[in-house]
C-alpha cells in the first residue's frame, strides 16, 4: 500500500522570490488545504483561510491519476479549478519530515512574480 494514501491537512505554505527573499505566505497565515490520496488518484484543494480576506481569496484545486516514486509526486490532471492545468502534469518534489510531508512545486509565475513554494502537510487520516 502506498504510504501517501489517506487525507492530509495543509499546515503551512511558504514562498520565496528568485533572489531567495521570503514572500508573504501564499495562502495567508491560516491556510486551508486538504489532499486525499486513494490507490492511484488524488485530489488537492487549497485556499487562504485568513478571516480578514473578503474580496479575493486565493484558491486552487486539481486532481487526477498520480504516480509516486518516493521522491517525486506526478499527477496527470483531469480536474482543476484552472482549466489550463487539465491534461498537464503537476509535479512536486517530496520530502518526508517526521510524520509530515513537504511538497515543493517547480518555481513558476504567480501573477507577475516568479516564486518557489513549499507546502507542509500532516496526515490526519489513513485507511
Amino acid at each position: 500500500m502506498d504510504h501517501l494514501q489517506g487525507i492530509w491537512r495543509l499546515d503551512e505554505a511558504r514562498s520565496w522570490d528568485t533572489n531567495g527573499n521570503q514572500l508573504p505566505p501564499p495562502y495567508g497565515k491560516n491556510p486551508i488545504g486538504q489532499i486525499a490520496f486513494s490507490n492511484d488518484r488524488m485530489l488537492a484543494s487549497l485556499c487562504n483561510g485568513d478571516p480578514t480576506v473578503v474580496n479575493k481569496r486565493d484558491y486552487m484545486s486539481y486532481g487526477g491519476v498520480y504516480q509516486f516514486d518516493g521522491k517525486v509526486l506526478d499527477c496527470l490532471v483531469d480536474i482543476a479549478s484552472d482549466a489550463h492545468r487539465i491534461g498537464g502534469h503537476e509535479v512536486r518534489q517530496v520530502q518526508m519530515v517526521g510524520q509530515q510531508m513537504m511538497l515543493r512545486p517547480p518555481a513558476r509565475m504567480y501573477g507577475d512574480l516568479m516564486q518557489q513554494r513549499e507546502l507542509l502537510w500532516t496526515k490526519v487520516w489513513a485507511p
